[in-house]
């Protein structure tokens, strides 16, 4: 069963879909709340998760909010790993572009008129029309410019996507049914062995450069390359013999890098 990725607009039903079709083809659902927790079994510290919402504004939204150093990698490190689990139905979060490289990943965008979504939470969540409208337009707002701030690209550009469905005119059931029979079509492969191994490679890449990051590692001249889990190459150019010291103290906090090779030159910056 190939990895889903399905990317929605707010008030489109996408959460719903996603999980609908996750149960119908028994895959992990990963949104929010099961990527949060993920985050925490993957080393992000609990004190920084206190109080997140799942939906609003949702959880690596708050993350990003006073932590922009380390916000991507953190973001990349969870999706990757995630994805290199495989059989996975992955909810947004930019999982569409990290794993676009990946043949064995189905790509889904749902989109709805901004006046149905409008509508919908007008009749059925009970809001005034204004309040209905100044939702919708800031949410689109937030999704354009967050995706343009982590990936500098448009998330409404459809060659980000294998499957577009516009529930305007499909309906919610019409949608997890196509969703459904695309990702069991021929088509659409399993993840191989290779593929998942890159994933995890990319997983523990942007978990170590996160550490550093938060370590005060300056990683301007750095280069950190993952062949192989657990194998890690760290070369490039340092400041001082303080830079080679945290580097080496971040490492042995991360047990899962059992062969490490550094090539460091210092090269100091007053020189």
């Amino acid at each position: 069963m190939p990895l889903i990725t399905i990317t929605q607009d707010y008030g489109s039903h996408g959460y719903h879909v996603a999980k609908q079709v996750a149960e119908k083809l028994q895959l992990h659902l990963y949104d929010d709340e099961t990527l949060r927790k993920a985050a925490i079994r993957l080393g992000v510290k609990t004190e920084n998760l206190d109080g997140l919402k799942e939906h609003v504004p949702g959880f690596f939204d708050q993350l990003m909010h006073g932590k922009k150093d380390v916000y991507l990698d953190v973001l990349q490190n969870v999706v990757y790993q995630v994805a290199s689990e495989n059989n996975s139905v992955i909810v947004g979060h930019g999982s569409q572009l990290l794993l676009r490289d990946f043949g064995c990943a189905l790509h889904v965008r749902i989109i709805t008129p901004a006046e149905k979504r409008i509508k919908y939470f007008i009749e059925e969540k009970g809001l005034e029309p204004g309040q209905a409208r100044k939702i919708v337009k800031a949410r689109d707002e937030q999704a354009d410019e967050f995706f343009r701030y982590a990936f500098k690209m448009n998330i409404n550009d459809p060659l980000l996507y294998d499957l577009v469905i516009n529930t305007n005119k499909l309906s919610v059931d019409s949608t997890i049914s196509h969703i459904t029979e695309f990702a069991q079509s021929n088509e659409i492969t399993e993840c191989g062995i290779d593929a998942l191994k890159i994933m995890e490679c990319r997983a523990q890449e942007m978990k170590l450069h996160a550490r550093l990051v938060q370590a005060n590692v300056s990683m301007l001249g750095l280069q950190i390359k993952v062949e192989e889990p657990g194998n890690v190459r760290i070369n490039g150019v340092i400041g001082d013999s303080e830079q080679k010291t945290k580097i080496s103290e971040v490492l042995k906090g991360l047990p899962e890098f059992k062969d490490v090779e550094l090539s460091l030159v210092e090269f100091p910056v007053n020189a």
